[in-house]
C-alpha cells in the first residue's frame, strides 16, 4: 500500500490549521469530562435522586461538545470553500427512487447495527463497566436526555468522522484504508470514557459504518449512517 503524503493538505476540504484543531478536541475529550465533573453519576445508586440531575449534566456536555467540533468543521469548510458543506452529508433527493432507495439503506444499517449491538450485549454484557452500567436511563427524564444526545451523536459524528476526518485523513495519507483506520481510532478512543470494554462495540460499528459509506460512496450516494 502506497502512502502519498500531502502534508500541506491541498487536497483537504479544510486547512490543516482547522483540521489541527478539531483533531485535539476528540483527543482532549476525556479531559473535558474530567474538568466539568460530567461522570459525577459514577458511583451514585441507580435509584438516588442525585442520578438524574448527574445524568442531564453529562448529557449536557456532550450535546455541547459535539456541536462545537461540528462548528469547527463547519467552519473550516465554510472558509476554505472547496465544497460546500452540504457535500459531507449527502446529496439531494431528486426523485422518489432516491428516498425509497436511501431510506431502504439506512433501515438495513440500522438492523445490522441492532444485531451487532445485541450480538456485543449477550457476549460482553456480564463483563460491562460499572460506569457503562451506571448509564442505563432510570425515568422519563433520563430516556428523553439519552435520546437527545443519541440523535446529536448520531448527525454530528458522522459529519465529523465518516465525513470531514475521513476526508482529511484521506488528503493527507492517499489511502482510503489508512484513512478509515485513523479516523475509527480517533473515534474509538473518544468512547473510552464508558469504560474499557464499550469501545470494541465502538470499533465494529465504526468500521461497518465506514465500510457502508466508502460502499455508497463508490456507486456516487453520499449518505449519513447512524453510529454507535
Amino acid at each position: 500500500m502506497k502512502l502519498q503524503m500531502d502534508w500541506q493538505m491541498e487536497r483537504g476540504i479544510a486547512t490543516r490549521t482547522n483540521f489541527g484543531v478539531l483533531l485535539i478536541f476528540p483527543l482532549s475529550f476525556p479531559l473535558v469530562l474530567r474538568w466539568t465533573g460530567a461522570l459525577s453519576f459514577y458511583g451514585i445508586p441507580l435509584r438516588s435522586p442525585e442520578h438524574t440531575p448527574a445524568i442531564l449534566k453529562l448529557c449536557l456536555v456532550l450535546i455541547a461538545f459535539l456541536w462545537i467540533c461540528f462548528a469547527i468543521a463547519f467552519i473550516g469548510i465554510r472558509r476554505s470553500g472547496k465544497i460546500a458543506w452540504q457535500e459531507v452529508i449527502g446529496e439531494r433527493w431528486d426523485r422518489w427512487q432516491s428516498i425509497l432507495r436511501d431510506l431502504a439503506i439506512a433501515m438495513g444499517t440500522l438492523v445490522l447495527m441492532g444485531v451487532i449491538g445485541n450480538v456485543s450485549n449477550v457476549v460482553f454484557g456480564p463483563l460491562h463497566s460499572a460506569t457503562f452500567r451506571a448509564m442505563v436511563a432510570q425515568n422519563f427524564i433520563e430516556a428523553v436526555a439519552f435520546l437527545a444526545t443519541a440523535l446529536t451523536a448520531g448527525f454530528v459524528e458522522e459529519f465529523i468522522f465518516r465525513g470531514y476526518l475521513q476526508r482529511q485523513f484521506q488528503a493527507l495519507c492517499g489511502s482510503t484504508v489508512i484513512a478509515s483506520i485513523l479516523q475509527i481510532s480517533v473515534f474509538t478512543f473518544g468512547h473510552f470514557y464508558q469504560g474499557w470494554l464499550p469501545p470494541p462495540g465502538s470499533i465494529t460499528s465504526s468500521t461497518f459504518s465506514s465500510a457502508a459509506t466508502w460502499y455508497c460512496a463508490s456507486f456516487g450516494l453520499r449518505l449519513a449512517l447512524p453510529s454507535a
